[in-house]
């Protein structure tokens, strides 16, 4: 895909550095964590919202949940994303239901509207992310976990993958 798009723009009159450019700025593409850093954990928990829709809690170990810095160029956010302070992985995390990107997280906690979900069976997924939007990557495997979510069901968790849990300590 990244080819078609770098050739599209290329042919509409854009040279080859604006079209890698347009490429770069948005890629949600995999990044190796770097061999010296401890691999980032990440569960997450749904609960019921006693208003409305549900409440997500991420939970992460060795894991820096920040915003990306103001003043970085986009080759810096598409680099490893390391916490100089405290030595581990950072950036931000991306949520999707159903397959689809709702947002980005910068923080521990999140509310989905009911709207967001459909009756039935859903699945709410999260991936840690480097600042250039790039999912991380250890030992081959994407940094993620699923809830498999039964709208009708009590307890309406039915499954959970995490590639990676926190509880589970290497």
């Amino acid at each position: 895909m990244k080819i078609i798009i770098i050739l599209i723009l290329i042919f509409s009159g854009m040279s080859t550095l604006s079209a890698q450019q347009v490429v770069v700025e948005h890629s949600h593409l995999p990044i190796d964590l770097p061999e010296n850093i401890i691999t980032p954990r990440l569960s997450v928990i749904l609960s019921k919202d006693t208003m409305e829709g549900y409440n997500l809690t991420l939970n992460t170990k060795h894991y820096s949940l920040i915003p990306p810095p103001e003043d970085a160029s986009m080759a810096e956010l598409m680099k490893a994303s390391i916490n100089k302070k405290l030595g581990i992985a950072e950036g931000h995390a991306h949520l999707y239901i159903n397959g689809v990107k709702i947002q980005r997280v910068y923080g521990h906690y999140v509310h989905i509207p009911q709207s967001r979900f459909k009756n039935g069976i859903n699945t709410v997924s999260v991936t840690l992310n480097n600042h250039g939007h790039m999912y991380w990557l250890a030992e081959h495997k994407k940094i993620l976990s699923t809830l498999y979510v039964d709208t009708n069901k009590n307890p309406f968790v039915t499954y959970r993958f995490d590639s990676f849990p926190v509880a589970d300590e290497q």
